[in-house]
């Protein structure tokens, strides 16, 4: 959290991959980060709809591996439309 600059209280964290698993990402500390919780209990993190869309979009062929973990590392949050695809509802 320190290494963020990040000093909520830990229960509103989560342990997160920036390059989920299912793109191809490791458990490697240096791809580890405390993911905010942006949803209720019991429901997903917005970024988790972002990293099912992008898998989608690679399974499907629409989106190369490399661009994806790319646009994710980056910024999650603008990852869909900086390659060209739709937004997750």
């Amino acid at each position: 959290m320190t290494a963020y600059h990040d000093s909520g209280p830990l229960g509103d964290y989560e342990l997160d991959h920036l390059v989920s698993l299912e793109l191809g990402g490791s458990n490697d500390a240096a791809n580890l980060w405390p993911e905010h919780n942006d949803h209720p209990p019991g429901a997903i993190n917005s970024k988790d709809l972002v990293e099912n869309a992008l898998n989608k979009a690679i399974c499907t062929r629409r989106v190369p591996l490399a661009a994806a973990q790319v646009a994710i590392a980056t910024d999650w949050t603008t990852a869909l439309t900086r390659l060209g695809l739709p937004p997750t509802r």
